[in-house]
């Protein structure tokens, strides 16, 4: 499995470093952007911190570059709302990054299976806001 890591602060890069899978590194999201229109990775780990609140806009385009892509957020801690952006915007799902090393190798499994990797409250708190929006659509 191709996967591209997208991180300006080394965070998840030494995570990887012993996978078992063709992994390229990023730290600067426009190559990170043509990269994966050239490689078109089966999975693709975006640092929220590389974008902050524009990480679902960047997740946005990250999948017209490549559509088959599964996009993971890392970040520390974030807001279920900043989580449920980048879920809308396409993201396969979310991790913090305290707790990556413990759940890598999983992730990376579940992921090129087909699922969704978010906790079962984020998927609540995802449920809640399509709602929401579907109520606000309809009225």
């Amino acid at each position: 499995m191709k996967i591209q890591v997208i991180d300006n602060i080394g965070q998840i890069q030494p995570l990887l470093l012993m996978a078992e899978a063709d992994v390229a590194f990023f730290s600067d999201e426009i190559q990170a952007l043509n990269a994966a229109e050239q490689l078109q990775p089966g999975l693709i780990l975006l640092n929220f911190a590389l974008r902050g609140s524009e990480t679902a806009d960047y997740t946005n385009l990250l999948l017209a570059a490549s559509p088959a892509s599964n996009i993971i957020i890392i970040g520390d801690d974030l807001h279920e709302d900043q989580i449920v952006n980048c879920v809308l915007a396409g993201a396969k799902g979310y991790q913090n990054s305290r707790s990556l090393a413990a759940y890598i190798d999983k992730m990376i499994r579940v992921v090129a299976a087909g699922e969704a990797w978010l906790s079962r409250k984020l998927v609540a708190y995802l449920l809640d806001a399509i709602h929401q929006n579907y109520i606000a659509q309809t009225v």
